[in-house]
């Protein structure tokens, strides 16, 4: 297992991948957000307020949402046994709007969990050269997988947005499974799932503690995306 210079012409000639791993925010995508700012919460409640649904002052709402998300995780960690746990977002926000009086559908819960996300964007964009490099990938008969750190509500309208569902040979996101990246599971349900070679895959990320120490502990080579090797030179540099 090591790092793979991203400097090299073509990373597949370092090596012989087949199976390609991204991370997907700061990596694929370039975000800015903010979940705690004011900026964001009365952005949200701007959107509550036109759909008369109710709610108290921003920073009672943004208190206890936060408390609420760290009790579910609290909760699944103790349920679960393990270290890197992820919840699923829904059913706090659903514990919450329920809460201040409010009945809403499961459908209404994830169109207004991703309203919030919307409020909390201040920027989001792909990084130079990204389809392009995909694409030459998949031209050249790799395999290409997300494995993102991401809540679902958030996370599935901006992969239609961006096209990654028609070009990804498979996306996970770890709301979906309860655990997420440096957790070794993650890994091994990836690996599992498309009877995937530890020795022919690579794992591309821009987070050491989750992307590069997964990568580590479950024993692949990985391409660590920061500092000079950051992403947008990545992309643009295997096009050339």
């Amino acid at each position: 297992m090591h790092e793979v210079d991203f400097l090299c012409d073509n990373i597949g000639m370092e090596k012989n991948y087949d199976n390609y791993i991204f991370d997907l925010y700061g990596t694929l995508i370039d975000l800015d957000s903010d979940e705690m700012s004011a900026k964001t919460w009365k952005r949200f409640i701007s959107w509550l307020d036109k759909r008369e649904i109710k709610h108290p002052d921003y920073i009672t709402m943004r208190r206890e949402f936060f408390e609420l998300d760290k009790k579910a995780r609290i909760k699944l960690t103790n349920e679960m046994g393990i270290k890197y746990p992820e919840i699923d977002i829904i059913p706090v926000y659903k514990e919450q709007f329920t809460k201040y009086g409010n009945s809403l559908s499961d459908s209404e819960i994830e169109e207004l969990s991703y309203a919030f996300r919307r409020a909390s964007i201040s920027h989001i964009g792909l990084y130079d050269g990204v389809m392009e490099y995909l694409n030459s990938l998949k031209a050249s008969g790799k395999k290409i997988y997300i494995l993102s750190n991401a809540q679902r509500s958030y996370t599935w309208p901006e992969v239609l947005m961006f096209g990654f569902d028609k070009i990804m040979d498979d996306i996970l996101i770890s709301s979906d499974d309860y655990y997420m990246k440096p957790e070794v599971k993650y890994f091994e349900r990836l690996f599992s799932k498309h009877n995937l070679d530890k020795a022919t895959s690579v794992m591309i990320g821009d987070s050491l503690s989750s992307d590069i120490r997964g990568a580590i502990n479950y024993g692949i080579d990985y391409i660590h995306l920061s500092g000079d090797n950051k992403a947008e030179q990545f992309y643009v540099n295997q096009m050339k």
